[in-house]
């Protein structure tokens, strides 16, 4: 009876986990050391043990994350990891996404790219994050604005290009207004060999989607007389030439109206092509449109608009705003550009 007892009792241990084995749960993954991508990257970082913050500097840009935490502090914005940072002994541990997240819009380039060919054509570009400030581009709900969409987009490319070798102006690169003026004015000034500018996308019907590209056709004669363009061939010339005068001015704008308007398509048809072998980013009908857009058609050199979605459409929208996909479009234009620069 008491051998019976016994065995009856320690059968109950077993099936309730008490017999045996011990049941240990699971540890959650510990994720990436973060030693490990910080010296992939050429990150500096520094970790305080005794209030647990984890600073990171790149390029005089900073970042601050607390152990246990998912947040991250890049700049005044606030990013949430999908976990938060671990430690283990004397290794922290960040996430899968963390680069994603706070490497590629830090400025790091995070690679896959190849390098710029000594004889390309491009050397420099610049990179146009549309809207900005008390312009804050298309809405859709609160908290959800093209404005820091497009800096966010704008500052994985600019990454990826440095990364490449190629030289990088923004003509922001934080929540400010600057002028449809200014913006073309840049461009003449520093030299560019290209023109990008980033936008989102709406439209009445939800159910239009997909990234399209615009580039200029031929200009009206009202467009080249525009006092900006005007302003700009000036800007252009006088940095080539301190004693240009207006004939040579004349000439030069002619020469760059006929190479900008066959450059710009080209361009505009390799982002296309790179977005369909992507295969996860739509693209909408051909994917190229011609326009007579402000900052297109006031600039000098090969110039697109690239709308990277419509936050009108919900699929769309509920891509757009994450950064595992800004990530996806800003690489895509960035092998685009490369493609059209090495060809």
């Amino acid at each position: 009876m008491i051998s019976r007892i016994l065995i009856y009792f320690l059968l109950v241990l077993t099936l309730h986990g008490c017999g045996g084995r011990p049941v240990v749960p699971t540890p959650p993954p510990m994720g990436i050391p973060l030693q490990d991508v910080c010296d992939r990257y050429h990150v500096s970082w520094q970790w305080d043990g005794v209030t647990q913050v984890v600073m990171l500097n790149y390029k005089g840009n900073y970042a601050h994350a607390l152990v246990g935490s998912p947040t991250v502090l890049l700049g005044k914005e606030k990013i949430i990891l999908s976990a938060p940072l671990r430690r283990q002994n004397s290794t922290i541990y960040v996430p899968e996404d963390f680069e994603s997240k706070v490497l590629a819009p830090f400025g790091v380039s995070l690679g896959g790219l190849p390098q710029i060919e000594g004889s390309s054509r491009v050397h420099t570009i610049v990179i146009d994050a549309g809207h900005g400030g008390r312009d804050h581009g298309t809405t859709f709900f609160p908290g959800m604005k093209e404005k820091e969409m497009v800096l966010d987009i704008a500052k994985r490319l600019r990454g990826l290009l440095d990364g490449a070798g190629i030289k990088v102006i923004m003509t922001r690169d934080t929540d400010e207004f600057i002028s449809l003026p200014q913006r073309t004015a840049m461009a003449a000034r520093c030299g560019a060999d290209l023109f990008i500018s980033i936008h989102v996308n709406s439209n009445r019907d939800r159910a239009i989607n997909g990234l399209l590209v615009y580039y200029i056709g031929t200009i009206e004669k009202r467009y080249l007389n525009e006092q900006q363009r005007k302003d700009n061939e000036r800007i252009f010339t006088e940095r080539l030439n301190p004693t240009a005068s207006k004939t040579l001015q004349a000439i030069v704008a002619d020469m760059m109206e006929v190479l900008k308007t066959s450059q710009s398509q080209k361009l505009a048809k390799m982002i296309v092509r790179e977005a369909r072998q992507e295969g996860k980013i739509n693209v909408r009908g051909d994917g190229i449109r011609l326009c007579h857009f402000y900052v297109v058609r006031n600039t000098l050199v090969p110039a697109i608009l690239v709308e990277t979605g419509f936050l009108s459409n919900r699929q769309e929208r509920n891509k757009l705003v994450l950064p595992e996909y800004r990530q996806k479009i800003a690489q895509i234009i960035a092998r685009g550009v490369l493609d059209y620069a090495n060809d």
